[in-house]
């Protein structure tokens, strides 16, 4: 009888072991392709981008949608106050998105102004200001304190994403990190997002903490959003949350020794 028995478990074993090692093989192609996702209403174009001097390797998506409210969130559990975390890939398959990753760790501090789909859930001055996204799809970064959650949304504002700081504003990185050294020199994992025109977005993931790839910093960042034309970007949560997921699978390598970490919310595109 325990012989049986541990012949079941070990074929479990071999089954479990074959189907991790053929989607790992999966991602591990997908990694080094250009990726693209073409329909009438959402255009998606990520290419893998090496930087051997520099030690990094990260991933550029350009995305292109028809509507302002093909840009989405959504939260851990489907509730702000749903108390627990949950993986970039969990949360994008729940929402059908498309293109995802991760946001901003909403419940990380009780500190920031979370908008969400034009609902105030937190209304607290932050370190940075939020990036804001309003009903037209288009990005906005105003000075810190200067406006409150509910003037956002009576402005338009449809989502905030508080992580910061901003990388570019007016083409341009802004004055006061222009002298700043640990803007220039802080290696780490990042996920951004920037717009290059109406309805139109970059997205950068670049790996980090490894090998393989150093990770990059802040005006790294904000010097290659302003090379891909776009005039406003925005520096979202890193480090070990840095996850870029595509149509069902993980694209990138997240730095994390368990792999991709658990996280309160995500920033999606969809049909």
């Amino acid at each position: 009888m325990k012989k049986k028995i541990l012949l079941i478990i070990a074929f479990i074993l071999i089954c479990t072991i074959g189907v991790w090692g053929i989607t790992q093989y999966k991602t591990r192609a997908l990694q080094n392709k250009v990726l693209i996702h073409e329909s009438d209403t959402l255009s998606i174009t990520i290419e893998p981008v090496i930087k051997e001097e520099e030690n990094l390797k990260m991933w550029v998506a350009t995305i292109k949608i028809k509507d302002a409210n093909q840009i989405k969130s959504a939260f851990s559990g489907g509730d702000f106050n749903s108390g627990i975390k949950e993986k970039t890939s969990k949360m994008a398959k729940d929402n059908d998105a498309i293109l995802a990753i991760n946001g901003s760790a909403v419940n990380f501090t009780d500190k920031g102004i979370i908008v969400r789909d034009g609902e105030v859930y937190r209304s607290k001055t932050n370190d940075c200001a939020p990036l804001v996204i309003d009903n037209n799809g288009d990005f906005k970064v105003y000075s810190l304190g200067e406006k409150t959650a509910d003037e956002l949304v009576e402005e338009g504002a449809m989502h905030t994403y508080d992580f910061g700081p901003e990388l570019v504003v007016n083409g341009k990185i802004p004055e006061n990190f222009q002298n700043q050294a640990w803007f220039f020199e802080d290696l780490q994992p990042k996920t951004a997002i920037g717009q290059k025109g109406p309805l139109e977005y970059v997205v950068i993931v670049a790996d980090g903490r490894s090998s393989e790839s150093k990770g990059i910093s802040n005006g790294q960042l904000a010097e290659e959003f302003i090379n891909r034309g776009c005039n406003i970007a925005y520096n979202l949560d890193g480090g070990g949350s840095s996850t870029l997921w595509f149509k069902g699978n993980v694209i990138n390598n997240p730095s994390d020794i368990i792999g991709e970490r658990r996280i309160y919310d995500i920033l999606y595109f969809s049909e």
